[in-house]
């Protein structure tokens, strides 16, 4: 049985610090078991990327668990947006609100870090992602950025968050 919320925390961690890492080894393995591999542009995150002043890597721990339960990045990759990356939630505690919690938090880190508008790209291998996303105010463009129509499979979500 899980722990009453009370005993769950969501805070920032230095990407290249074990638990930002063991998020990422985890979100990593379940993209690979769902889609068969990591695309090019799965690969080569680095910390760079999510520490200050350039993003943020929030990590929800629970009293008494040795590894983080959850975790989600932002890294800036234009003026004024930010890039979702590597969303996850340990599977016995999905369905307890700690991804709309991650997402909530990760907004307003990237509102501290200056951003305005969030970018993501999931797959239709998550439809929980999906669900989440779009239960949270994030729009679904069924285009890339050049406008042209986005591969089978392949799902963009944006957001003002100004």
């Amino acid at each position: 049985m899980h722990r009453p919320p009370s005993a769950v925390s969501l805070r920032t961690e230095p990407y290249g610090s074990s638990g930002p890492q063991w998020v990422v080894d985890q979100a990593e393995a379940e993209l690979v078991t769902r889609y068969g591999g990591l695309d090019d542009g799965e690969l080569g995150l680095a910390a760079a990327m999510f520490d200050p002043p350039s993003g943020a890597f929030l990590v929800v721990r629970v009293d008494g668990e040795p590894a983080p339960v959850g975790g989600v990045g932002v890294r800036t990759v234009a003026q004024g947006v930010g890039e979702v990356r590597r969303l996850w939630v340990d599977d016995p505690w999905r369905g307890h609100g700690i991804g709309r919690a991650l997402m909530t938090g990760l907004e307003d880190e990237a509102r501290s870090l200056g951003l305005s508008a969030l970018i993501l790209a999931t797959g239709d291998r998550q439809p929980e992602a999906v669900a989440l996303y779009e239960s949270s105010g994030w729009e679904r463009p069924h285009v890339d950025a050049a406008g042209a129509r986005l591969p089978p499979g392949y799902i963009r979500f944006s957001k003002v968050i100004a």
